[in-house]
């Protein structure tokens, strides 16, 4: 059997397990949770793999949410071969982050007369290239890049899900619990049918509070809205007991029948050395993503979200037989037609020298073309950093909650000259978590990326308990793109204003033939000058 390596980080640890993988048997030997090195992440893991001899293993990695976005989607019916290029167009088109370069991958949830429907998630070279980089420092080589919530429900599939009789019964949803955050994924039937991330507060009961919030959330969002929600925690009772025990009692109270609950340890749910899980504690729960890429590694790739290998366009089956007589016939067509083409080569060549020498011509062009578009693009790196901080705060005023939920302590706003946008930070009071929620959700947009450190609990008398700070940045692409609009509607009025004049035509002179006032002129004048250079000062 071959060891492999699965791995996933965040700003603090490392996660590590390493399992023997033969198609559908897997048997977990190691595991390990290491602290960053100041070193970084590549420094620190090439260290222990150099312990263990796993130098040169292939290295399946988990990434979280922040590192690509995921929606669900909805396609027409479709043949599978068709699917991929269909998926990629459509994320190309919607994602904000997507582009002709980014890897997409998506995972089928249903299938029916009516269309298809899938989780797509998308990623670019920036997220993907430092994950590559520092498996690369730590001697091993990638063989899988998936997204994390994905490979955890993978697991609950293949080993849980697909053996239980009653797993249309109801909707169920599989909590992974990562420090501040909760990646849940919910199951509809034997199926995936929904997947979010979201922030917690750091404390109970405003965290259960919030995850119930959450949940019932994602369940009107993928129409389970109403069904009973059975609810399983990826961790031990030592840990996670209480935390189930009380999201289940709010959730029971908003449904008629009573919620299973269940906690689940990854690692004996599969075949695993004994002494494995003393190695890891009582944070075991949160090596559920990589244990599910190592059981699905080899037999159930096909319920992962891959970024390494996404799903790609599959070319139809063909006859040979008549492949060969499309091929023939034309060809005979073509032999037979030859002659005729073969008399106008000569005008041909005469056509193919003219062109010739007007390109030799254009070219000239083409460069000082291509200098302008250089210096162009440098103007527009420098001026990415200037943010329009007086809509930025206007902006913010329009969004922030009433003054009965949130008081407002301190704005500061900062650019960032050499990659562009800037950054608001928020700080202040507010009364509950659900207000941080709505704010956040009122900030967020495409062009706005809202990040919150976290609600910390104020020993105070007064209704504002919760103390906050919140992040917005502005993206660069987002500066220039509201500068050339701009610059595009100033274009326009300065035509519209030409058009206008022209067709006004000349000023008639005075019936009593007194010339025209001398500072009316110079009136007009000046106008006619700002005019002219209103688009250069925008630009």
């Amino acid at each position: 059997m071959t060891k492999k390596v699965a791995v996933d980080w965040d700003e603090q640890q490392i996660r590590i397990v390493v399992g023997e993988v033969s198609g559908k048997q897997t048997r977990i030997v190691d595991a390990a949770i290491l602290p960053i090195q100041t070193a970084g992440v590549g420094t620190t893991l090439r260290k222990w793999i150099q312990e263990h001899g796993l130098e040169k293993s292939e290295c399946l990695v988990a990434v979280g949410r922040d590192s690509a976005e995921l929606r669900q989607m909805e396609f027409p019916p479709v043949p599978d071969e068709e699917l991929p290029d269909m998926i990629r167009f459509q994320a190309v088109r919607t994602f904000a982050s997507a582009g002709d370069s980014a890897t997409v991958d998506y995972l089928p949830t249903s299938r029916t007369e009516k269309g298809v429907r899938a989780i797509v998630s998308a990623t670019g070279a920036n997220k993907l290239d430092p994950i590559r980089k520092a498996i690369s420092e730590a001697g091993m080589n990638v063989g899988r890049i998936a997204l994390r919530p994905i490979a955890a429900a993978a697991l609950y599939q293949i080993i849980l899900r697909d053996k239980t009789n009653d797993s249309t019964r109801s909707t169920l949803a599989l909590i992974d619990l990562v420090g501040d955050e909760a990646e849940i994924v919910l199951f509809r039937g034997r199926d995936v049918s929904f997947v979010r991330s979201v922030r917690l507060p750091s404390q109970s009961p405003a965290r259960v509070n919030a995850l119930a919030g959450e949940l019932r959330r994602s369940m009107i969002a993928c129409g389970a809205s109403g069904s009973p929600c059975d609810i399983a925690i990826w961790g031990t009772p030592d840990r996670h007991r209480d935390e189930l025990d009380q999201l289940a009692d709010r959730l029971d109270q908003g449904q008629d029948t009573p919620s299973e609950k269940r906690l689940i340890n990854p690692l004996q749910i599969v075949d695993c050395d004994s002494s494995v899980e003393p190695s890891v504690g009582e944070t075991v729960g949160r090596l559920a993503p990589l244990v599910g890429l190592l059981v699905a590694d080899e037999a159930h790739a096909d319920r992962l979200i891959d970024f390494a290998n996404p799903r790609e366009y599959i070319p139809p089956s063909t006859n040979r037989g008549k492949m060969a007589a499309m091929i023939g016939i034309p060809a005979a067509l073509v032999l037979g037609l030859g002659w005729l083409f073969w008399s106008q080569l000569s005008s041909r060549d005469t056509e193919i020298d003219r062109l010739e020498a007007a390109n030799a011509q254009m070219r000239d062009q083409v460069k000082t073309a291509d200098a302008s578009v250089q210096r162009t693009e440098r103007i527009d790196q420098f001026l990415d950093a200037d943010v329009n901080w007086l809509e930025e705060i206007d902006r913010l005023a329009g969004a922030l909650p009433p003054s009965d939920q949130l008081i407002l302590k301190q704005v500061s706003a900062q650019s960032d000259s050499r990659q562009g946008g800037g950054r608001m930070v928020v700080s202040g009071l507010v009364t509950s978590p659900d207000v941080i929620d709505e704010m956040e959700s009122s900030l967020r947009d495409e062009s706005h990326r809202v990040v919150g450190d976290g609600a910390s609990q104020v020993d105070t008398e007064d209704a504002y308990r919760w103390q906050i700070r919140e992040t917005v940045s502005v993206g660069s692409e987002s500066v220039r793109a509201d500068r050339y609009e701009r610059i595009a509607k100033l274009a326009e009025e300065e035509t519209a204003a030409e058009s206008t004049s022209e067709a006004e035509g000349e000023p008639k002179p005075d019936p009593d033939g007194t010339p025209p006032d001398t500072e009316t002129q110079e009136a007009s004048q000046s106008a006619s000058l700002n005019v002219n250079v209103q688009p250069e000062v925008q630009s």
